[in-house]
């Protein structure tokens, strides 16, 4: 594989974590600034923050894998037709435009692959210096490394290959396990999910082995005695994270029953709980009780403008704030006013042509204590809900409808029913999903990839009606670079047998 090869890139002396104020901005560039690292404990801890925060990038989560390039294409948005470059040609899944492919598709690849390559130089010597660590941290930074790894290769898969269903052995991408630059062999769609799976069992298993914190309380400032490492864990790959990031992936590949499990596992007992209305109120717009995993993004502030208050972005199909009765109203979206998503995460642009933005990233500190003002969630609490009841809308009918009406009620839906009729039928209930997942992640990408997943209708712009993609719509192209130097198996030739007549 032709790649940077990179042992750990700070993209900002910003800290991830409160608290943290003993980070250094360490770039290690040689093979002796690593030995160096590797020698102790806090050295261990700099690099797995050191990839955190290289998440955070915008060419990752920090804005084209959450609320930036990813949702646009699930129609989260409306690209404002004044401004016709990149992502105009990205909101029409014009793959080949050669703006999208260098702005958006080309630098998650080469990006994720980077940082993988620097969670892998943890990896490769941690558990020969386990004795550096005390109180479960050696447990805690591998098993939040080998979650990390699983998560990029994960969703890199999501993107580069080809839905799950049908497409088991199609080849795929490179899971690379070694920080040492190598041509790594793009595997079957089937073995890359069974690394992933592989890769979070064993996360699940370490951080439960470290104690983490957060398995039995929801932690936000308190170290609970053990050091700055086991506070804010939401903002960490903690052990809630691996299972629900394991629910998500059994998804995938369409192991309800395992995916279920994983999902009820993260629902019936972990600490999480609904953010208040108060708390949503005061500023909360992520609503941070719920985050199982979420990123601080010290450079939100200007992603956000570029994307929103600069007008480039507007709610797609419905994206007027008119009344109720204009086709293009949020109300087509969220049929309830009384919805907290509804009232407290949109605004008007202020400029006086009615367009709704997103406001989830205009964020202020809340009445929750740990509060970010830079934060970008990657899984909550509400998809649980979700991938919960879409695996029972067929075997649990009524269980799947009282998920439902949880998920729909902690958002503020106050009738007896939520909005989710008794005897809802199992292509209801998926409708249903369909909808909530819309509202729960919007601007944070997941509908993108549920889309793709269950092959439904894309939402378009109001006058277009639904669009059904096709598998190349779906399915991001590989860079130039990698299809000529990759490890990339030749398609197998069958021999033609010549039949004696």
């Amino acid at each position: 594989m032709k790649r940077i090869h990179q042992y750990i890139t700070i993209l900002s002396a910003a800290l991830l974590l409160s608290a943290c104020s003993d980070w250094l901005d360490v770039q290690p560039s040689t093979e002796k600034d690593r030995a160096d690292l590797i020698e102790t404990a806090d050295g261990y801890k700099k690099m797995l923050y050191g990839t955190y925060i290289n998440l955070t990038s915008s060419k990752l989560y920090g804005a084209n894998l959450s609320f930036g390039f990813v949702s646009s294409l699930g129609r989260d948005y409306m690209k404002n037709l004044s401004d016709v470059g990149s992502g105009w040609s990205a909101v029409h899944w014009s793959y080949t435009d050669n703006s999208v492919r260098g702005t958006y598709i080309d630098p998650i690849w080469s990006a994720m692959y980077n940082n993988i390559a620097n969670v892998n130089s943890i990896l490769s010597d941690i558990e020969s210096h386990k004795n550096l660590f005390h109180n479960g941290e050696y447990e805690m930074v591998a098993g939040e490394a080998y979650a990390e790894r699983a998560m990029m290769h994960f969703d890199l898969l999501r993107l580069f290959a080809p839905a799950y269903e049908g497409n088991e052995d199609a080849i795929a991408i490179p899971y690379v396990t070694s920080y040492e630059a190598a041509r790594n062999e793009h595997l079957k769609s089937s073995e890359v999910i069974s690394r992933v799976l592989a890769d979070l069992d064993k996360a699940v298993e370490l951080l439960k082995a470290g104690k983490d914190p957060i398995i039995t309380e929801a932690q936000e400032i308190s170290y609970n005695g053990r050091g700055v490492f086991t506070a804010n864990r939401q903002y960490h790959l903690n052990y809630w994270a691996a299972v629900a990031l394991k629910a998500r992936a059994y998804l995938y590949m369409g192991d309800t029953d395992n995916a279920l499990a994983c999902a009820k596992e993260v629902i019936e007992k972990s600490p999480l709980t609904w953010a208040t209305e108060t708390e949503i109120a005061a500023g909360d717009k992520v609503f941070q009780p719920e985050l199982i995993f979420a990123l601080e993004v010290s450079d939100l502030p200007d992603y956000y403008e570029s994307y929103f208050n600069s007008q480039l972005f507007v709610l797609s199909e419905e994206g007027y704030w008119g009344a109720a009765d204009n086709v293009y109203t949020l109300t087509k979206i969220f049929e309830d006013a009384s919805d907290y998503r509804y009232l407290y995460l949109f605004k008007k642009d202020g400029r006086g042509n009615n367009f709704a933005l997103s406001s989830k990233y205009e964020q202020t500190t809340g009445s929750s204590k740990a509060m970010k003002k830079q934060t970008v969630p990657i899984i909550r609490l509400g998809e649980m809900y979700l991938i919960a009841a879409e695996c029972m809308a067929e075997s649990n009918p009524d269980q799947a409808i009282q998920l439902l009406r949880t998920l729909k009620k902690a958002r503020g839906y106050f009738a007896d029913d939520a909005g989710v009729a008794d005897g809802s039928t199992a292509a209801d209930i998926k409708a249903i999903v369909k909808k909530e997942m819309r509202k729960e992640t919007y601007a944070e990408g997941q509908f993108w990839h549920f889309l793709k997943r269950t092959g439904v209708t894309v939402p378009d712009f109001g006058w277009q009606g639904q669009l059904t993609l096709t598998p190349e719509q779906f399915t991001f192209p590989m860079p130039e670079s990698e299809k000529e130097y990759g490890a990339i198996p030749k398609p197998e030739v069958e021999e033609e047998v010549e039949v004696e007549k």
